[in-house]
């Protein structure tokens, strides 16, 4: 029988499950749809390691309602392939009684199949847990303390697997966020929760001290994280070399940093490192009629930023590319 290249491991893992079978009809039934389906071959392999039981399906009563139910959402080939092979668990769950309500639960809330399709590549987890012990009470608990539908709509559609946390910790974070300061009437309070939500204790701590190591205050770094959220949501690495680079090299204060804490964000080698080299450049040769702040200066979408700092210069505007691409020395 044909696994579609299968490790020696997986495709007995798979026939182990096979074995009270008397033909191979069935399995090569549902190789064949998922090909049919434009699933790719590494889509079905991830599949059948993962879900080995997968093999038995009725093609007829088990998965062609369910691929249905994705293609009225206007989600197949490889984009639904991709979503299954993560999480081919979906494949086992009842289309009426739990596929299709949760897709019309999404669709309440995203009002439309584009943006649905969009928060299933982003998370199908939110096909396998439970509405009703995970999705509605999150919602209802954001509510309660005042997160707008703006706010839950903007979060279930670029985060959904946030609303599959358990409800308790859902709610033990945000009394936390409460206790640091943050007002439930401020958008930044919603943000405040999804970002504590990526964080163990030990991770924020490990955080926190990288921070002082660097001359930060407790004050400081709840100051930072006050304005910025997700600052302890970045690698220690990145945070480190931000520390070191911004510290060291452009020599900015600690109370600068503290009250622009999203310059950590930025890519130092993509966005940070080459915007200071233009700079430095529109300053020694005097092309600014007044000085820039700096975290203005990174902020700007990149076709913003070139419009109005390299090619806005006519004069200049090859060296300034230069400058920024570092074929240039300043």
């Amino acid at each position: 029988m044909d696994y579609v290249g299968l490790s020696m491991e997986s495709a007995m893992n798979a026939s182990s499950c096979l074995l009270h079978l008397k033909t191979t009809e069935k399995p090569l039934s549902v190789i064949n749809f998922l090909k049919n389906s434009d699933f790719s071959d590494t889509h079905i392999q991830t599949i059948i390691c993962k879900r080995p039981q997968l093999l038995k399906a009725n093609v007829e009563k088990t998965l062609k309602p369910k691929f249905r139910a994705f293609h009225d959402l206007g989600l197949l080939g490889c984009d639904l392939g991709h979503i299954i092979s993560a999480d081919p668990v979906i494949l086992t769950k009842s289309t009426e009684k739990q596929i299709l309500p949760k897709i019309e639960f999404l669709k309440n809330y995203l009002h439309t199949n584009e943006k649905v399709v969009r928060a299933l590549k982003k998370s199908s987890w939110i096909l396998i847990f439970d509405i009703q012990k995970r999705l509605v009470p999150n919602i209802r608990l954001l509510e309660s303390y005042g997160v707008d539908d703006s706010q839950l709509h903007k979060f279930l559609l670029r985060q959904p697997r946030f609303f599959t946390i358990e409800p308790k910790r859902i709610k033990e974070i945000a009394e936390r966020v409460k206790e640091m300061g943050f007002d439930p009437n401020s958008r930044l309070f919603s943000h405040a929760i999804f970002a504590m939500s990526c964080l163990s204790r030990e991770t924020w701590q490990g955080k926190v001290e990288l921070c002082k190591n660097f001359g930060w205050s407790e004050e400081d770094v709840m100051c930072a994280f006050r304005r910025f959220p997700y600052l302890f949501t970045l690698s220690e690495k990145k945070l480190k070399m931000g520390m070191d680079y911004f510290i060291n090299v452009l020599k900015l204060d600690k109370f600068y940093l503290v009250s622009h804490p999203v310059l950590f964000s930025h890519s130092l080698e993509g966005r940070v490192i080459p915007r200071h080299r233009v700079l430095q450049a529109l300053r020694s040769k005097n092309l600014l009629k007044k000085d820039v702040e700096f975290t203005s200066f990174c902020k700007r979408a990149e076709n913003v930023f070139l419009q109005r700092y390299v090619l806005s210069f006519e004069n200049e505007a090859e060296y300034l590319l230069g400058v920024y691409k570092g074929i240039t020395e300043n």
